[in-house]
């Protein structure tokens, strides 16, 4: 195994919770204020961080909460939501080879880290990670700064010997493009993006048992 920093994602890559959570918590959220969703809202919101999508739901809808207070509700629905969410297959068998083999591993998530790290605990591999940094603001996946920083704080300097394990496009791309090694995961909430998916990915897998680790 060459790459010895690893970065995860969390929503899609590791849990199964981007229709369970991510999905389904603008629709509960827009409910709870009797607005009806737009058809095309899930792949509107899929390409937005945390920030913006909370400022799209709010113009869009009008709903009649102020930013910061939207984030309080929000948590709400989403905390509940995330007491449903499993972990991918062969996530358990990865992380334990991979701390075995000496890498040092992170989570870059655009999920609050407070949330993360309480599904984290709550499935049992919190343990694993060395930081969580939540990929919001200016640290967004669409730029490359985010993974250089987790790069760095993991002790590497070449970014094609750290893995970069995600399954939106827009966040592989990115990492792609910035000389990472992208390991994709497929997703049924980003199966629409599975041809660009292969274009960009090292490594584009059905779930991690399918890891070929002669090529990391």
């Amino acid at each position: 195994m060459r790459c010895r920093q690893w970065i995860f994602d969390m929503d899609g890559t590791l849990t199964d919770s981007m229709k369970v959570v991510w999905e389904g918590a603008p629709l509960a959220l827009l409910q709870r204020y009797g607005r009806t969703p737009k058809a095309d809202l899930q792949e509107v919101l899929l390409t937005m961080g945390m920030e913006e999508g909370a400022r799209y739901l709010i113009r869009e809808y009008r709903l009649p909460l102020a930013e910061a207070d939207y984030y309080g509700v929000m948590r709400e629905v989403v905390a509940e939501l995330y007491e449903t969410v499993e972990l991918k297959p062969g996530v358990r068998t990865l992380l334990a080879r991979l701390q075995a083999e000496g890498a040092r591993i992170c989570l870059c998530s655009n999920t609050w880290s407070d949330q993360c790290r309480a599904v984290l605990t709550r499935l049992g591999i919190a343990d694993y990670f060395s930081f969580i940094v939540e990929a919001q603001g200016a640290k967004r996946k669409d730029h490359p700064e985010v993974f250089f920083e987790c790069l760095h704080r993991l002790g590497g300097a070449d970014p094609a010997l750290c893995a970069v394990g995600e399954d939106a496009v827009y966040s592989a791309r990115t990492a792609h493009q910035a000389g990472f090694t992208v390991i994709g995961i497929q997703d049924a909430a980003s199966a629409a993006d599975a041809p660009e998916m292969e274009q960009v990915c090292d490594q584009f897998l059905p779930d991690w048992t399918a890891l070929d680790w002669d090529r990391v």
